[in-house]
């Protein structure tokens, strides 16, 4: 049997903070909107994937064609959110990335923003987190 569910990895998962909500929030662009929060990204990463997956497959038994992706990245992405997505310490994502640990304090506290070649590398992660974590070695 085929499974319907494997369509959603081509979508990018987007989490980002609201400080409106005090929540994270979670998006799967060309496919849904905001649909979710919690307390934590890993929770939202987890009910995108259930939402999506869920979506995918009413979409395929209406026999409706699926959207097509859209990369819809955030110019400046949460290093956070990304860090906290892929399941690393402040140390271990700040070894990843070849910069300090003070260096990434400060990105996510704000204090200073990630220029260059970390925001492409952010970027990508915040839009293929689980490509940057098999690279990172952390799968």
């Amino acid at each position: 049997m085929k499974a319907t569910h494997r369509p959603v990895i081509r979508y990018p998962f987007h989490v980002r903070w609201s400080t409106e909500d005090q929540a994270y929030l979670g998006s799967v662009p060309g496919l849904i909107g905001e649909c979710c929060h919690a307390a934590t990204p890993e929770r939202v990463l987890s009910q995108l994937k259930e939402i999506a997956e869920d979506l995918v497959k009413h979409l395929q038994c209406q026999g409706t064609p699926l959207p097509e992706p859209r990369p819809d990245i955030p110019h400046d992405p949460d290093p956070k959110c990304i860090r906290l997505a892929l399941g690393l310490t402040q140390v271990g994502f700040a070894h990843a990335l070849g910069i300090s640990p003070k260096t990434l304090h400060k990105w996510e506290q704000g204090s200073s923003r990630p220029s260059g070649a970390a925001r492409t590398l952010l970027r990508i992660a915040a839009t293929e987190p689980i490509t940057v974590k098999r690279a990172l070695g952390a799968l």
